[in-house]
């Protein structure tokens, strides 16, 4: 997705003092642009953290880009390109974990600068005209980061009268966490976004990547779905990572849109018919495929039905009277259906006639 730039700012990166010029630029235009005080305060941690990784990291030389971007649909956000001639990250997962760092320090900087962007790139290709105006063409930088943040919607605080949502889920017996994890996000009066996210394993790890991964969709839920999809794989990039089925509903439009990554099972129930919707190989934040979206009517009366492969495929539409609540249903697949070896999770969401 290409975007329009506009209130460039290029500043050299030299001295310790360029931390807080940077910041200081960086909030201006946020304020500018439209980012509440939140969301100002996550693009002052970015610039403060990409400009100290040039001083700690990259030879105490460098160049930032500060500049608004605005795509097609006129949503404007901040992009920041910062470059350096350091030697550069050897392993850039690694690196994004907290805690890892190759001098004394915390080593929290590319993790929170990972967090707060809702799109990380590394060593990006500029376009023509950024190279030709602010890059040179001189190739005098090794590395580069690109984040991007976009303004935030106005959060919806009622629910979605139209649905009706039964869950059920459980950590493998004898574990203390659950690797797994669902999220169920009104946008508006009539759209809706649920997830169900299985971290690779179980326990502790597995318990991390899938809450994680969980936070970024609560939090970015008004994203496109490809969009969020690719959001949360580079949020995720240093945790074990996770497999993920993803629904957009729009009672308004009487449409359901899914996304999967990994072995998440997804169908809707139309009465007597079942579609099952098709998910992609990989893992997310690991390998994760191109996301691609399937679109599919969804009526009052439907229910989509999403579990984790903790929940066997033994079990068949039939053995459920769908007349009963969604949380009934999903309690007695959870009960009648979990493996004793995993996590397990289901999620049945139906248009309520």
């Amino acid at each position: 997705m290409e975007v329009k730039r506009t209130q460039i700012i290029s500043l050299p990166l030299d001295n310790d003092s360029d931390v807080g010029v940077c910041r200081r630029k960086a909030v201006g235009l946020a304020k500018e642009i439209g980012f509440n005080e939140v969301k100002t305060g996550e693009i002052a941690i970015i610039a403060t953290e990409l400009v100290t990784n040039v001083m700690k990291h990259g030879g105490r030389k460098g160049k930032i880009i500060i500049c608004q971007i605005e795509d097609e649909l006129e949503q404007k956000g901040i992009e920041i390109w910062c470059c350096d001639g350091g030697d550069g990250i050897s392993n850039f997962k690694d690196a994004l974990k907290d805690g890892n760092s190759s001098l004394n320090s915390l080593g929290i900087g590319l993790g929170s600068i990972r967090r707060f962007s809702d799109v990380l790139d590394i060593n990006p290709n500029p376009t023509p005209i950024l190279e030709e105006l602010y890059f040179n063409k001189a190739k005098s930088f090794k590395n580069c980061i690109r984040c991007r943040k976009w303004t935030p919607q106005v959060q919806w605080l009622g629910k979605h009268k139209k649905l009706e949502i039964g869950a059920a889920s459980r950590c493998k017996p004898g574990e203390q966490v659950n690797g797994d994890a669902f999220v169920v996000s009104h946008i508006n009066s009539h759209t809706t976004v649920a997830a169900v996210i299985d971290g690779l394993g179980h326990g502790k790890e597995a318990h991390w990547a899938s809450h994680l991964a969980k936070e970024q969709i609560i939090q970015k839920a008004e994203l496109p779905p490809v969009a969020l999809m690719n959001h949360i794989h580079q949020s995720i990039k240093g945790t074990r990572g996770g497999v993920i089925g993803l629904i957009h509903i729009d009672t308004n439009k009487q449409k359901l849109s899914f996304t999967g990554i990994g072995n998440i099972e997804c169908f809707i129930f139309k009465g007597k018919e079942k579609k099952t919707m098709l998910s992609f190989g990989g893992i997310m934040g690991h390998n994760m495929r191109t996301p691609r979206v399937f679109e599919f009517s969804f009526l009052p009366g439907d229910s989509v039905c999403m579990y984790s492969d903790g929940i066997t495929t033994r079990w068949k539409i039939e053995n459920l009277d769908w007349k009963q609540s969604a949380q009934h249903n999903a309690e007695i697949i959870l009960n009648q259906f979990s493996r004793n070896n995993d996590d397990a999770t289901i999620l049945i969401i139906r248009y309520s006639v």
